[in-house]
């Protein structure tokens, strides 16, 4: 298997700007004015927003979740890498005959 760190860091970068943006529209929706509308229709328009805000944040945390698993597969294969450096590193040692 064949991984790209820098891929997959600009990647998880990417993922967490999009939790950021849609954080923020999360937010604004959040924000929205629901007064100005009739009795009849001002309930359902705070449930609108209410439930769109809601759906929006979740769409947020799963981007931030994205970005924290890319993180840490990313942290995974870098750890990995580097134990087989120093397993590569200890096997210098046996070229050179001992007398």
């Amino acid at each position: 298997m064949q991984v790209v760190p820098l891929s997959v860091g600009r990647a998880a970068r990417s993922w967490d700007e999009q939790h950021l943006d849609v954080a923020a529209a999360a937010g604004q929706i959040g924000a929205a004015p629901t007064g100005g509308f009739t009795d009849a229709v001002a309930g359902a328009a705070a449930r609108f927003v209410a439930t769109w805000e809601r759906h929006v944040s979740a769409l947020a945390d799963q981007a931030e979740a994205c970005a924290d698993g890319l993180r840490s597969a990313l942290e995974d294969y870098l750890r990995t890498d580097q134990a087989a450096d120093q397993d590569q590193l200890a096997l210098l040692g046996l070229l050179h005959e001992i007398r």
